[in-house]
């Protein structure tokens, strides 16, 4: 493949994702996507269901191969690493789905990802509620609960990238608070962050950039302060104004 046919590449970005193609058999996903986020910045990625965000974000964490494009990490080419080499080397999915273990004890989830005691002590000083529920299986937790459960090893140990998809999706209010009080946390610490959004007035918040995703493309981007929720809404989500 042709250097000239990526996109550009970002001085110091901690994730790039340069000309992406990626999809399932012989159905095309995404249609040369390019991305970057720089360590200690957030990046909102918003778009419609099925706009093809989930599939980017696991092309990024090495789950998906794409057919043609870049994933860099530190601008480094990780594009033929499997998901456990990018996660050594700082990238931490937490996907939609929570990315748990329903059948293990809260203990036993962090323990997988937290192998010291101080880390997990420090999860828990940062959840409390999850020290309350220690012994208690991952699949009874509230969703709020399982969203902590998921952040928390992130919160104990930073990790260089950060790619939330859908954190606050079916949470209750004050569960959204505590999460995005998290995300925020993170991204101040220095963590490059990738968050993964369908509803826009609720991801701003948190953005310093905005990316919005159309049928598996990058169909704008900018700053935070040029981002007008209701217009991205109407425009790109397909939500009308209320």
């Amino acid at each position: 493949m042709k250097e000239e046919t990526l996109g550009a590449l970002v001085p110091g970005a901690a994730l790039q994702l340069r000309g992406i193609v990626a999809g399932y058999g012989e159905v095309e996903v995404l249609h040369g996507v390019d991305l970057a986020v720089p360590p200690g910045r957030a990046v909102t990625l918003l778009g419609a269901n099925g706009a093809g965000k989930s599939t980017l974000c696991a092309v990024a964490a090495g789950l998906l191969a794409p057919t043609r494009g870049r994933i860099l990490l530190d601008g480094d080419d990780v594009t033929a690493d499997p998901p456990f080499r990018r996660a050594r080397r700082g990238l931490l999915l937490v996907p939609e789905a929570r990315g748990l273990f329903p059948g293990l004890t809260v203990e036993e989830n962090l323990t997988i990802l937290l192998r010291s005691g101080d880390e997990r002590r420090q999860a828990y000083e940062r959840f409390p509620i999850l020290g309350q529920r220690r012994k208690q299986v991952a699949g009874l937790l509230s969703g709020g609960e399982q969203q902590m459960l998921g952040l928390a090893p992130a919160l104990a140990s930073p990790p260089e990238v950060l790619i939330a998809d859908e954190p606050t999706l079916g949470l209750a209010p004050i569960a959204v608070e505590q999460v995005a009080a998290a995300l925020a946390e993170l991204r101040d610490r220095g963590v490059a962050l990738l968050l993964v959004e369908e509803k826009a007035r609720e991801a701003l918040a948190l953005a310093d950039t905005v990316a919005v995703m159309e049928l598996g493309r990058i169909v704008w981007t900018g700053p935070r302060e040029e981002a007008d929720a209701d217009r991205l809404s109407e425009t790109y989500l397909g939500v009308a104004r209320v």
